[in-house]
């Protein structure tokens, strides 16, 4: 083709074989490349602040992306979690079906975009979730957590826990993978934390937080959300302040940062309970968040200054993400919108689904896109969202996936060479503002480095111009296992900042071999400063020795911040055991935070009653997921998947008064069945087949049959209530002795007999 057509140029004049040769040349490569289409551009979005989005990467390269991961030690390479299986039908089928993938993604010429699609694990039953940790990558997959170390061939698979998932669906299971400031690496939805020290894996408990995504800033404070939650937080690092086990933790952790839940969308969308008043405004636009997951705390350098430290969240119900500005005021944080009216990103698209997003290497921000039709779980689907999803034919979108960089329009974007990084370049990556780079650093000089650079690493701590980078670097060399009291007293010697002090307070109390004097210098600065941030410090650790000077400077600042409950749960968190002690010892004065929370804590103390959470031992079903699966075993066959019956065979359950208000009845419909007649949304169903009783089943519990009517009052009624086990085996036991079904009237009066006590 390319000889033939130069045989025809040579009869041509020049500028039209040069014009010919372009317009050859623009059409091949539109044949070449997938994303030169329409359908695969950024047109689709609105955008804030004058910057720029471009894709990165796009099906047929990705399908169904739920989490992603960039390459610690190869530029251009992203690690991708594909997740098909979720909902892929409308009815949620084959949910366990061996089919999703770790996937890698390689930008062969370096534009930014990528080329290539690499299989690295297929076969998966419902993964979730990858990081790139100790030289290899964490990901889990079913129960399992697992580790491979890489390259493949370097080492055999690992199990670091096998019940990484204890329970639940899809939506409820542990995600996020996320290492922390103190070299602990956390998950969402969660209550355990890992980490490896000397080619061991160790597990410990920690806070339940969150639902999808997990972030945190740079003093190593965790932010996470749920559905309606737009971002909350902890306002002490991990583990602090339940360090107690008898003090219940209120007011320092899982803090909510906003009341202001409002979504700013452009166009209508399915969400699960729009019938709902409130929840849609006149033009069917979501107007509070319903599904609010991933939030990020952006610490990239690719975006306005003004942008570091704010947090992002994910809303795949509005095809948008918001910005929201952090504010801190003293030891707590609040949020508030960036944009009134607005949104920071906004799809005209309803298929634009972002999950999760991540600081990027080249310090931009990245949107991952499941680009899916259905991301409601099938178990929480109500039979209003069912019947909106395929009027608008969103069930038929599937096996698509987006990935989106977003970054200023002025400089260009480039990937440093990590592959060639010698020490020199770790230790100012260490001291990098973009903090996916400093934060890589800090995991490589401990995981792969080792201590060689203890002198270097030392000098970045001293360095006062850059408090991230001193707290980086602290936690660096604590995790090393080189720092020390020397160390510390000449990073003191420079006047740090309160937010560094406060690091030196916490990691003083991590070394049980520092030398008394030492360490009570670094407690007696910080005392002598009087910063209530660094009073808060301060009284997490003060606590738990018994050397009188430090007692006594406990004493002081609990009763200075006796009336403030964030206080004196730090204060509280380091006395375990001798919380009825402290509390006839206080000073009597008016009810205040303080002798109250001491009094709940001595009272659990005396009880056994311990706050503290478990970890895992045994995986189970939660109720929706387990009623689904009953319900679609047993009921679906007569009142269908969507709840809507089937006509002479069973009424339907949509618009039932059973699932709005009757829970005893409901109950003893399961239990004993049902002969007809009955009215249901005004029509009267003659029952041809009467429902049958489920009492004598033994392979189904009571457990069993709440669970089915809680799913089945979520997806078809209009509110959600629960019903205890506790209450199915009390109805059973009232009607042991009954042998058959109930008619309409027997069960009102039934009922109205056990209202009425008799």
């Amino acid at each position: 083709m390319i000889q033939a057509f130069r045989l025809y140029s040579d009869n041509m004049k020049i500028a039209v074989f040069i014009f010919c040769l372009g317009l050859f040349s623009l059409v091949l490569s539109s044949c070449e490349d997938p994303y030169e289409s329409e359908n695969l551009g950024v047109d689709e979005f609105l955008i804030q602040d004058d910057l720029r989005i471009e894709l990165v990467a796009a099906e047929p390269l990705l399908d169904s992306p739920v989490a992603m991961a960039f390459d610690p030690n190869k530029t251009g390479r992203i690690w991708v979690v594909e997740l098909p299986g979720y909902m892929r039908d409308i009815d949620g089928n084959d949910e366990q079906k061996a089919d999703g993938r770790i996937v890698v993604l390689d930008d062969l010429d370096s534009d930014g975009v990528m080329d290539q699609r690499t299989v690295f694990l297929d076969s998966l039953v419902t993964p979730r979730t990858l990081a790139h940790v100790y030289g290899g990558l964490l990901y889990s997959e079913s129960t399992n957590l697992w580790w491979q170390p890489l390259p493949v061939g370097s080492g055999a698979r690992q199990l670091v826990d096998s019940l990484y998932v204890v329970g639940g669906n899809i939506e409820h299971q542990p995600n996020g993978l996320f290492y922390n400031l103190d070299n602990w690496i956390y998950s969402a939805n969660c209550n355990v934390r890992y980490r490896r020290i000397d080619e061991r894996w160790q597990k410990e408990v920690t806070t339940y937080r969150g639902q999808w995504g997990l972030s945190a800033d740079n003093a190593g404070r965790l932010f996470y959300n749920n559905n309606g939650v737009p971002v909350a937080a902890d306002f002490a690092m991990p583990n602090r302040l339940t360090a107690n086990r008898w003090q219940k933790v209120r007011y320092g952790e899982v803090q909510l940062l906003t009341d202001d839940r409002r979504l700013f969308p452009i166009q209508a969308t399915a969400v699960n309970r729009g019938y709902q008043d409130g929840v849609l405004d006149s033009l069917g636009r979501v107007r509070e968040f319903t599904s609010a997951c991933s939030p990020l705390v952006f610490y990239g350098d690719k975006l306005p200054a003004d942008f570091y430290g704010d947090v992002f969240v994910c809303a795949p119900e509005a095809n948008l993400v918001k910005r929201l500005r952090i504010v801190e005021t003293g030891v707590r944080l609040r949020a508030v919108q960036a944009y009134e009216g607005a949104e920071f990103l906004i799809s005209r698209d309803e298929s634009f689904r972002p999950v999760n997003l991540y600081n990027g290497p080249d310090g931009a921000l990245y949107v991952l896109d499941l680009r899916k039709g259905v991301i409601q779980h099938r178990a929480y689907m109500t039979h209003y969202l069912r019947d909106k999803i395929l009027q608008r034919g969103l069930d038929k979108i599937n096996g698509k996936g987006r990935i989106y960089r977003i970054s200023g329009k002025l400089g260009s974007i480039t990937q440093p060479e990590l592959a060639d990084f010698g020490s020199e370049d770790w230790l100012d990556a260490l001291q990098s503002r973009n903090g996916w780079l400093q934060r890589l650093a800090q995991m490589h000089i401990q995981q792969i480095a080792g201590d060689t650079l203890g002198a270097e690493i030392l000098e970045v701590a001293l360095n006062p111009s850059k408090p991230s980078t001193q707290i980086a670097a602290l936690w660096l060399m604590q995790g090393l296992g080189i720092l020390n009291g020397d160390a510390m007293l000449r990073v003191l010697e420079k006047s740090p900042s309160p937010k560094v002090l406060g690091q030196l307070i916490l990691l003083a109390a991590e070394l049980p071999e520092l030398e008394r004097g030492k360490r009570n210098n670094i407690f007696e600065q910080g005392f002598d400063r009087q910063d209530p941030s660094i009073d808060f410090h301060l009284l997490q650790v003060l606590g738990s020795y018994s050397d009188p000077q430090l007692v006594n400077m406990w004493r002081t600042l609990a009763l200075r911040h006796r009336n403030d409950p964030v206080f004196v749960e730090a204060a509280i968190s380091s006395i375990e055991g001798r919380e009825a002690q402290w509390l006839s010892a206080l000073p009597a004065r008016p009810a205040d935070s303080l002798t109250s929370f001491l009094g709940a804590a001595a009272s659990n103390a005396r009880q056994y009653s311990s706050q503290w959470s478990a970890l895992p031992t045994a995986t189970f079903r939660d109720d929706r997921t387990n009623g689904m699966v009953k319900y679609n075993q047993l009921c679906a066959s007569c009142h269908g998947l969507d709840g809507k019956g089937k006509a002479e065979l069973a009424p339907p359950l949509v618009g039932s008064r059973y699932l709005d208000d009757a829970v005893d009845e409901s109950v003893l419909i399961l239990l004993h069945g049902l002969e007809g007649p009955l009215t249901i949304a005004g029509k009267q169903y003659g029952f041809n087949q009467a429902m049958p009783g489920f009492k004598d089943n033994s392979m189904l519990s009571n457990r069993d049959i709440a669970d089915i009517l809680i799913f089945a009052r979520n997806a078809y009624g209009t509110d959600a209530w629960q019903i205890t086990e506790e209450r199915v085996s009390e109805l059973r036991a009232l009607t042991v002795e009954r042998q058959k079904m109930f008619t309409v009237p027997e069960l009102k009066q039934f009922v109205d007999k056990l209202e009425n006590g008799e």
